[in-house]
């Protein structure tokens, strides 16, 4: 036979059990979780980052080659365009040192011995011939215009073009020239005319011509054409340009 301290032990000893086993019971039947979302969450994260750098890289790369295209287009353009503007300086130097045909309006000058003088006699007055000097003062003073090509009898005349006299006779750019002298020069014919008109200027050649030792006459002209120089053409002081 239990005594009562017993019984309250085995009692107590027997709620205790039933309680642990109702709560084993309970746990064992709670459906444990598999896994966090955190995970996954990270996963799909990184996964959307990684696309964004991939349309961005995709994006970047595209821009690159427009921006290729685009400077290629330029460097072409800026190859055109130098190309023009050497052609341009090369033509302006061609011009100035006569290697090209100069057309366009300008000034006509004609100017002849005394119609009584004769280059072949042997008692003749320099006064009534065109001196190689004449010519020199109307090509300085067509220079002085800023004519763009000066021509006298079909000889263009250049920086280097000798204007010279032996004896009677006249030489320009090495070749014989004979009376009577048609200069052309193109350029603005009011400015050049302005200046040719100028007595002052021209004071030996106007004196003469009043006098009819020479006969001088300048009138505009619509159109002229230079032709291009002909004689020897130095090239001592030529560079090589790299």
């Amino acid at each position: 036979m239990l005594n009562d301290n017993n019984k309250k032990f085995a009692v107590s000893f027997l709620l205790t059990g039933l309680v642990l086993g109702l709560f084993l019971t309970w746990q064992f039947r709670t459906e444990v979780p598999k896994g966090g979302n955190f995970l996954v969450d990270e996963i799909d994260a990184r996964k959307d980052l990684l696309k964004s750098f991939l349309d961005e890289q995709a994006y970047l790369q595209s821009r690159i080659v427009f921006l290729r295209n685009e400077i290629e287009k330029a460097q072409i353009l800026i190859e055109d365009k130098t190309k023009d503007v050497n052609i341009d300086i090369l033509d302006k130097l061609k011009r100035k040192i006569g290697l090209s045909v100069v057309e366009g309006e300008g000034i006509e000058i004609v100017i002849d011995d005394s119609p009584v003088a004769s280059r072949e006699g042997a008692n003749v007055s320099d006064n009534l011939l065109v001196q190689a000097s004449d010519l020199r003062d109307l090509v300085n003073m067509l220079n002085a215009a800023k004519a763009e090509a000066v021509s006298i009898n079909n000889q263009r005349i250049t920086a280097q073009s000798p204007i010279s006299s032996i004896g009677t006779s006249i030489l320009i750019n090495n070749s014989y020239i004979s009376p009577p002298f048609t200069i052309n020069a193109v350029g603005d014919s009011g400015a050049i005319m302005q200046r040719i008109l100028n007595e002052a200027l021209l004071p030996s050649i106007y004196k003469r011509s009043k006098k009819g030792e020479v006969r001088f006459k300048a009138e505009p002209k619509a159109f002229l054409s230079i032709p291009i120089y002909n004689g020897d053409l130095q090239a001592n002081n030529l560079n090589i340009v790299k």
